[in-house]
């Protein structure tokens, strides 16, 4: 039987449940584990957690409806993320800077039972309930091509035996309960496959023979790094700020996550609270799965291409390979850096050597690589197909390396707040200097990754116009959501306005809750948690 946990407002980290955000970051290093939580007080904020209380109510509710005759054993969390700078960097190895959101995944699960299956329900009726047997799932193959929503929850499944080839995964009776709006480009499918991964060692850990809680079950790291790797098996090649950002989240910061020379992810607060974040989804779905080829896979082919051709032509050496699949711009930063050329003269070196504004096609790129148009093909597209006409190195390396340099100016700015706190003057011109990276960044987003589109780009104006300092896309692209800056008084009435100019107009007839989900106040998130106990705050 799983263990019994008994409720308290302590959470595995040792964290009291009313401690304030700055003790939070001083345990994000020292305790390495997602946290076991009994309070729902503890996971949202006070204006949060009204919602938070009927939604879980009414989960568990269907839970105990499903599974009559089941107990909930727990319920496993990962929220979205929204990126505030450092779009499409991260598989290249450079830091970003997002944050964890309120807007969650949640897997209610029964650990136990007796008939060896794997059962998954969703409160969704669109997701369809699907079994699979406990003694498949180590050999059971996911078809990346099939948009299956099950296949995420297997991905995770496929970690786990990663993570833990000789693992006993247990029977699962599993309930899943999804609040991040599908391709708004918050990291909906990372949530899903972090809370599957967590949920899985979870049950692991509750079926063990000494286990007596579940406290210290998973490290973060581990759930980050096999949970990168999951996700492939969807079809994503992803770089990791989305994992790390939804596991590594701490309320009131947001995350400085470094790649280079390993993972890990640095809270970083806020030193003034003048400004806040709103989050608008333009409610065009951006789906990686079914657009990768064109767009999100595409990129990582072309940036990791564009640092092997740099390094060929330049005389770098060979370069360190990010998990199989080829050298990264980082690298080559890194070897010109031990040669003395900064960060502009690497700018200056990609002008060079990618001189062809037109794009490269593949027989161009083999000659620059020395290699056949074989062998190209077989080592970045085979694993994760790509349709294209022309490859755009020069346009996606200039992007990455100033995208890098902008994420290092903003988490710079982020920690040093105006000398004159108390100066409406100097808080204007720090709002007015923080918001000019997020503009570069969107217009580099736009003109150089080409990853923005019309309803992305008419948000940003449309934000800019009506009081936000600076906006930008958020996510992958291609669709999905911005995120703007401005000012905490006047948010309120920035909100009402985008809905009158924006949803009103694009989609008339669309209702007051649906424009609700699609733009939001946001505040910095706790990351990934097990809740166990009264499920109440």
């Amino acid at each position: 039987m799983p263990p019994s946990f008994e409720s308290s407002t302590t959470t595995s980290t040792g964290i009291a449940a009313s401690s304030p955000a700055s003790e939070v970051d001083e345990v994000l290093e020292v305790v390495p584990y997602v946290p076991v939580i009994s309070s729902l007080s503890s996971v949202y904020s006070g204006s949060a957690l009204p919602f938070q209380e009927r939604r879980w109510a009414s989960l568990v509710a269907s839970f105990e409806h499903l599974y009559p005759n089941e107990d909930l054993t727990f319920i496993a969390r990962s929220p979205g993320r929204v990126n505030l700078i450092g779009e499409h960097i991260d598989y290249s190895l450079f830091d970003v800077l997002p944050m964890a959101i309120t807007q969650d995944v949640l897997i209610a699960v029964h650990v136990g039972a007796t008939d060896g299956q794997l059962v998954l329900n969703n409160t969704d009726p669109q997701f369809p309930a699907r079994t699979f047997n406990i003694a498949d799932l180590k050999e059971i193959e996911i078809d990346a091509t099939v948009h299956e929503w099950s296949n995420y929850f297997l991905s995770g499944v496929k970690g786990a035996f990663s993570l833990l080839p000789s693992a006993k995964i247990p029977s699962m009776h599993c309930l899943i309960d999804g609040r991040i709006p599908t391709g708004s480009g918050l990291s909906s499918s990372s949530a899903f496959v972090c809370a599957s991964l967590l949920a899985i060692l979870t049950a692991v850990k509750a079926m063990a023979p000494s286990s007596t809680s579940f406290a210290n079950a998973v490290t973060k790291s581990d759930l980050v790094q096999s949970s990168v790797v999951s996700e492939r098996y969807v079809g994503v090649n992803s770089g990791g700020m989305d994992q790390s950002a939804s596991v590594f989240g701490v309320p009131g910061h947001a995350l400085q996550v470094q790649f280079y020379p390993q993972l890990k992810a640095t809270p970083v607060a806020f030193q003034s609270d003048g400004f806040a974040f709103v989050i608008a989804n333009t409610l065009v779905v951006a789906d990686k799965h079914v657009t990768g080829p064109i767009h999100y896979n595409l990129r990582v082919v072309e940036t990791a291409v564009a640092a092997e051709i740099l390094a060929k032509q330049c005389g770098l050496g060979p370069l360190p390979i990010r998990d199989g699949f080829g050298g990264t711009l980082r690298g080559v930063v890194e070897a010109f850096k031990a040669r003395g050329v900064d960060a502009t003269g690497v700018m200056n070196k990609v002008k060079e050597v990618f001189s062809k504004e037109e794009g490269y096609t593949l027989a161009e790129t083999a000659q620059l690589l020395g290699e056949s148009e074989l062998e190209i093909t077989k080592k970045y597209m085979t694993r994760f197909p790509v349709r294209f006409q022309r490859f755009q190195f020069r346009a996606r390396a200039l992007h990455v390396l100033e995208e890098a340099e902008r994420v290092k100016k903003f988490c710079e700015m982020l920690t040093h707040a105006p000398a004159d706190q108390d100066s409406e003057e100097a808080e204007e011109k720090y709002l007015r200097a923080l918001a000019s990276i997020m503009t570069a960044s969107h217009q580099s987003c736009r003109d150089l990754f080409q990853c923005s589109c019309e309803e992305l780009d008419e948000l940003v104006g449309l934000a800019v116009s009506n009081g936000a300092y600076g906006s930008r896309l958020t996510g992958a692209g291609w669709g999905g959501a911005t995120v703007s800056l401005v000012r905490k008084d006047k948010a309120t009435e920035f909100v009402k306005c985008l809905k009158k100019e924006y949803y009103l107009k694009r989609y008339p007839g669309i209702s007051e809750d649906k424009m609700n989900d699609a733009i939001c106040i946001t505040e910095p998130a706790l990351g990934s948690a097990v809740i166990v106990g009264n499920y109440n705050v």
